[in-house]
Parts: structure tokens; C-alpha cells; sequence
């Protein structure tokens, strides 16, 4: 199942703007945008999107199996605790992994995207607002990057990392949007492929 079919599946796409990333001449991560690429280039300097104005939601349109692997691969981290956090509530068998980690991302992403509209703030004024609780969390991530995995206190660093990026405002807020609802969403992607939620 595709993670379009998934969103589709959620009743979210009529509520907010979702766009689907071509991923054939390269993968790219789930995310939101709040500040239009014009914006972006003129107010930050970043030109990456300098030519995209599309705001909203951003998935790759790729299969639950291959967006699970991909994000495994490039944000190993993140991945793993976010599913620790899913089987905290949800019984799941690994071979279903990739459709509950679909589901929680589209919640997710969707959450993002609820908190930017809550806080009533310009595109502008919630990406400077982000930046200031991103910047310290992103600066222990680079510092952990530099650790060898060997390391015997990378582990429980790793750990502080996690519960650090989770408790910013705009994650924390997402993630309870998305774990209240993800088991849900889980059951209605399971029915429409056929397939009945293990028990738990």
C-alpha cells in the first residue's frame, strides 16, 4: 500500500494541503512546509526551494515498505523510537512495521501541520519560532553523529537525544496527535488490505 493510499485512508487530505514527492531521482523525508519556497529564499536565505510555493505536507509517494526502509536507512534514530513509542500502545507483528510506521506518519505529519495552524503565527514567525527549539537539539544530533556507535555512552546519550527532540512543543504536539489516532488508522489500513490488527 502506498503511503497516498494511507493519507487517503486517514480522511486528512481535505484538510490540509498534501503534496507527494517524486522520489525516482532521489528519496526525500517526510515533512511539513509552513513558509513558501519564495518566502524561504527571500526571509532565510535558503534556496532550496526557492522555486517551489507549495506549503503543507510533504510525503514521498513510495510504498509503506519502501518509506519504512528508506527512513530506516537515513534516520535510523528516530525511526526506532518512534516505533518504541507506537508498541507501547499497539501489539504489532514486525512484518506489519512499515503500515503502522505509514500510519503514524501521516498522523504525524498532520500534526505538524495542526500545531502550525493552532499558534495563529505567519509562515515566517513559526519557522524562526521552530529554529529556536530546533537549533540546540540539532547541535547534540551533529555531536552525536561524531560518536563512534561503539562507544559505551552513546546508547544512553542517544536516549537524552530522543527524549530532548520529543519534548519540544511542536514534536511533542504531533506525536500526541498521531498516538491517540494511529491504532485506529491502523485497523481501517489492515481492513482495506484484507488483513485483521493483531491482538494487543
Amino acid at each position: 500500500m502506498k503511503l497516498r493510499e494511507v493519507a487517503g485512508l486517514s480522511g486528512l487530505m481535505d484538510k490540509a494541503p498534501f503534496n507527494w514527492l517524486d522520489c525516482r531521482a532521489g528519496y526525500e523525508s517526510a515533512h511539513c512546509r509552513f513558509l513558501s519556497g519564495r518566502d524561504a529564499a527571500r526571509h532565510l536565505g535558503d534556496m532550496t526551494a526557492a522555486d517551489d510555493d507549495r506549503v503543507g505536507i510533504f510525503l514521498p509517494d513510495v510504498y509503506a515498505s519502501e518509506f519504512f526502509y528508506q527512513e530506516e536507512r537515513g534516520n535510523y534514530i528516530s525511526t526506532m523510537a518512534y516505533m518504541r513509542m507506537i508498541n507501547d500502545l499497539q501489539s504489532v507483528e514486525i512484518e506489519s512495521y512499515d503500515l503502522l510506521f505509514a500510519c503514524f506518519v501521516v498522523l504525524h505529519e498532520y500534526g505538524h501541520w495542526l500545531h502550525f495552524r493552532r499558534c495563529r503565527k505567519s509562515g515566517l514567525d513559526y519557522v524562526l519560532w521552530l529554529d529556536k527549539h530546533l537549533a540546540p537539539v540539532e547541535r547534540q544530533r551533529m555531536v552525536l553523529d561524531m560518536i563512534p556507535d561503539a562507544e559505551p555512552l552513546k546508547e544512553e546519550l542517544v536516549v537524552e537525544h530522543i527524549n530532548a527532540y520529543n519534548a519540544m512543543p511542536q514534536e511533542f504536539s504531533a506525536n500526541k496527535y498521531a498516538l491517540k489516532r494511529v491504532g485506529r488508522l491502523y485497523r481501517l489500513v489492515l481492513a482495506h488490505c484484507g488483513r485483521e490488527a493483531s491482538a494487543g
